[in-house]
């Protein structure tokens, strides 16, 4: 990978495991990456606390971030590349993909306010069923209205991840007097609501794609030993991606998106193995450090296809091996009454990989632990 050690790797975030993943697999490769860290509070130091980091920009918005990105290294000899973890800075640049695609290289569709077209949910569910894939019935409909077509129970998902409180605005509702209720707290103008599907489990598939989606590449599927209704888990196991006619199904997905980069592509589980498209994240997500884990350097590995401009496949990576987002897991799990304490400590023990204690690089796991501390004692002391 010698020829992308050329070039900046950029990466704008906040302060969450997803970018620590993405930092450490930058790392890996050799490059110390340039972490630009859009984020205000003065305790929770996760990502800048890695011993990886050895230079970071501090602002307070993603906004200001852009404008800093390219004031100071748009005008690098060689193309720094841009790594994005969340779908608001995702949606921020793409909307200033004129004045960025010939300074960088990043996560794109082809065109300015593609991305934000493509993170519309109901967008994306017809370019799904278009290709092949099964999705819920569903209804787009403004928040405070009821559906007219869906039977009940009902889900609410927020049209796009940019709107209201994203996951917070999640509920499953048995009736309509349930989803009046959940109206009054919803705070995303339109909703997508869909027939409730009873979950055995969830199916992440993750890859990359570069030329316009014209070539893509799916190394590994993930799926949940434990998780809930209304969320996805913290305990899950990670195998290759070989089901050849879902992955022809994603190829083709991605081709219509002609998107360029890293992404995640999330199907819901029947209890007859059906699967149900729910959603791609046109970005980096939360478990990316796994895949390098797996044996293919996430981040780079897209750089140096799109560089290349062939995927750059790994042939010896693992069959199996199995992960825990250890802070997910523990309010999940062991707050939430589904295993005991003693369980949960042998499962972290077994597990091959942790989001975010590495021994390579543990303070990030202190920091994120001694945050929870402070910030639980503070509250403690609001009280009074």
């Amino acid at each position: 990978m010698d020829s992308i050690k050329q070039h900046k790797h950029i990466i704008i975030t906040g302060d969450q495991v997803n970018p620590l993943g993405v930092l450490r697999s930058i790392a890996e490769g050799g490059i110390n990456p340039i972490i630009i860290y859009a984020f205000e509070s003065r305790f929770r130091k996760v990502v800048i606390s890695s011993r990886y980091v050895k230079k970071y920009h501090k602002v307070f918005s993603y906004e200001e971030a852009i404008d800093l990105l390219i004031d100071t290294y748009g005008n690098e000899c060689v193309k720094p590349f841009v790594y994005t973890c969340d779908d608001t800075i995702a949606s921020l640049i793409d909307l200033r993909y004129d004045e960025l695609a010939n300074k960088f290289f990043f996560f794109n569709a082809g065109r300015q306010g593609k991305i934000n077209e493509l993170l519309n949910k109901q967008v994306q569910c017809r370019l799904a069923e278009e290709c092949g894939l099964a999705i819920p019935r569903q209804e787009v409909v403004d928040t405070g209205v009821l559906p007219k077509t869906l039977k009940y129970p009902v889900l609410t998902k927020t049209l796009k991840s940019t709107m209201g409180r994203w996951k917070e605005d999640y509920f499953i509702c048995d009736n309509k007097e349930q989803l009046m209720e959940a109206y009054k707290v919803i705070q995303s103008p339109q909703l997508l609501l869909q027939e409730y599907i009873q979950k055995k489990n969830e199916l992440e598939i993750w890859g990359f794609s570069i030329n316009g989606g014209q070539e893509v590449y799916l190394p590994f599927q993930k799926s949940y030993f434990r998780l809930s209704n209304s969320s996805y888990g913290g305990y899950m196991y990670f195998t290759p991606t070989r089901n050849k006619d879902l992955i022809d199904k994603i190829t083709t997905l991605i081709k219509a998106c002609k998107y360029t980069g890293c992404f995640e592509v999330e199907f819901l589980v029947d209890n007859n193995d059906k699967l149900w498209f729910l959603e791609v994240n046109f970005r980096f997500a939360m478990s990316n450090y796994a895949v390098t884990f797996g044996g293919v350097n996430y981040p780079l590995t897209w750089a140096k296809s799109l560089l290349e401009n062939k995927i750059q496949m790994n042939s010896e990576i693992k069959e199996y091996f199995t992960a825990i987002n250890e802070a997910q897991d523990f309010g999940q799990s062991v707050v939430g009454k589904k295993v005991s304490l003693l369980q949960w400590i042998q499962d972290i023990h077994n597990a091959d990989m942790l989001f975010y204690y590495n021994p390579k690089d543990s303070k990030p796991a202190w920091a994120f632990w001694w945050y929870k501390i402070v910030r639980k004692f503070r509250k403690k002391l609001l009280k009074r």
